[in-house]
């Protein structure tokens, strides 16, 4: 479908950083504490834009992506955040509530009493990634806005066409007093992550974090961090196969791979390989038939990207591993299209770039394993995923897994259900990211959650005050031991 392009605005300077920065940061100082009403009508002009400006954003990922599903797009960018942002309208009023604190003796005397209160933090910086580029500013928006923030956004300039339209869609909702948008590439980004912003969320890969957490540090600027990783999809021996392959399936290949949750790598036991091999190409030869002309399955658009993936599947090739492209080209061709075939590396090397890093598109590798403890093992020696599945197995085997192995969340019996429970918070463990959000907990996580203390009637620390007596010693012995 072919959509009139939209414009974007220049590229921002530094000096017009800041000045937005101080455009937002005045409204918060003028504005500290957002009511309950003020809230609400935020999160609804957020849930409206995005209603109306449905089509308009399917179309643009549309000519970004050169290829994506109109349902995934309803589903990733607009189902995903307008659920987040409803969620958040409902229980705004709940969450900014004091929470009450049980103070001890004898700060609990009559009169006493202690309380968490969530004030706001101020401006909160969002950089977000090219692969769910609505979702992934509008679902933070749900957080941000519920927690009384202003917020400032940096779309991704690798999908212009859908940058330029949030902007509009921001602009068509929040006055710039409470939400703002900058445009730009690498040098906008670095100076954006630079800012002295209250609390910064960032979400992309590993090796973008360590400079985007370098640069808040020099502000003592708080990040929240969603990476993604090596998520694995654990199939307990004897499990339905055909099941396992289709939830697998249906995951890892969803936007071309391109998800930061999806299942990056399946463990299957040994005895099973073979069936789960014959269970993945049954699987996508009924979601996938013919990929180079299937509007359902997504492109990888950018060559970069492409280049990357078939650098990994020819190193296993090369390696002497078990290579199998499911359109039937050759490897020798993968990547020359944006349609770029569904792969399984079926027990790859372990030692190959595959296997050491996030593949982040259409490729599964299978690998073996014999036990459930070499499957704790194998995964304790990666890097802390941001997702873990296991399908099948028993309660104990569940059990097992949730003890013993690291991730920021779990699905079982499925994959990629975790991240839409929205009481739940959602984020990374080690390399794949720090802090949550959604619900509650992003509430939380972008609030101050400041202690306040009122003390008893009874005025108990003047007896702690000098002159220090050996009386006082003697009560402080005895309090200690009681």
């Amino acid at each position: 479908m072919s959509v009139a392009m939209i414009t974007n605005s220049p590229e921002a300077t530094a000096e017009d950083l800041q000045a937005q920065l101080a455009t937002l940061r005045a409204a918060f100082r003028a504005e500290p504490y957002p009511t309950l009403e003020v809230r609400k009508d935020r999160l609804r002009r957020a849930i409206d834009v995005l209603l109306r400006y449905e089509q308009k954003i399917v179309d643009a990922i549309q000519v970004d992506f050169g290829g994506r599903p109109e349902a995934l797009s309803l589903i990733m960018e607009v189902m995903s955040p307008v659920r987040s942002l409803r969620y958040s309208l409902k229980h705004v009023a709940k969450w900014m509530r004091p929470e009450r604190r049980s103070p001890e003796f004898p700060m609990g005397l009559i009169g006493g009493s202690a309380k968490i209160f969530h004030q706001p933090l101020g401006v909160v910086g969002v950089v977000a990634p090219w692969n769910a580029p609505v979702a992934l500013v509008f679902s933070p928006l749900a957080s941000i806005l519920a927690a009384g923030n202003r917020a400032f956004v940096k779309p991704s300039e690798l999908v212009p066409e859908t940058a330029a339209l949030i902007e509009e869609m921001i602009k068509s909702a929040f006055d710039k007093t409470e939400v703002q948008v900058v445009q730009g590439g690498a040098t906008v980004a670095q100076n954006f992550t630079s800012l002295p912003f209250d609390h910064l969320l960032f979400t992309g890969s590993p090796r973008t974090a360590r400079h985007v957490m370098a640069a808040a540090a020099r502000n003592l600027v708080p990040v929240t961090l969603e990476l993604g990783g090596k998520s694995p999809a654990i199939i307990a021996k004897g499990s339905d196969l055909n099941y396992a392959a289709d939830k697998i399936g249906f995951g890892k290949f969803a936007n071309g791979g391109q998800v930061c949750m999806a299942p990056d790598f399946a463990l299957v036991h040994r005895s099973d390989l073979e069936g789960f091999a014959t269970a993945m190409r049954a699987t996508v030869a009924k979601m996938y038939p013919n990929v180079r002309d299937n509007a359902d399955f997504t492109s990888i658009h950018l060559a970069s990207q492409r280049k990357r993936l078939a650098g990994l599947v020819r190193e296993v090739a090369e390696r002497g591993g078990r290579v199998e492209v499911l359109s039937g080209e050759s490897v020798a061709s993968l990547g020359e299209s944006p349609r770029f075939s569904p792969v399984l590396l079926i027990d790859p090397p372990t030692d190959t770039e595959a296997m050491r890093t996030e593949v982040f598109g259409p490729v599964l590798p299978i690998v073996p394993y014999d036990t459930l403890e070499g499957v704790v093992s194998l995964m304790n020696g990666l890097e802390r995923p941001l997702a873990l599945y296991h399908l099948g197995g028993t309660p104990a085997e569940k059990d097992y897994i949730v003890h013993n192995t690291f991730a920021g969340g779990m699905t079982f019996d499925d994959v990629m259900l975790h991240p839409f429970m929205q009481d739940m918070a959602f984020g990374g463990v080690g390399e794949s990211g720090m802090g949550r959000y959604l619900g509650y907990d992003g509430f939380k996580a972008l609030s101050n959650n400041k202690g306040v203390v009122q003390r008893p009637w009874i005025d108990v620390s003047r007896y702690i005050a000098p002159p220090f007596t050996s009386k006082l010693s003697w009560a402080l012995r005895r309090a200690i031991r009681f």
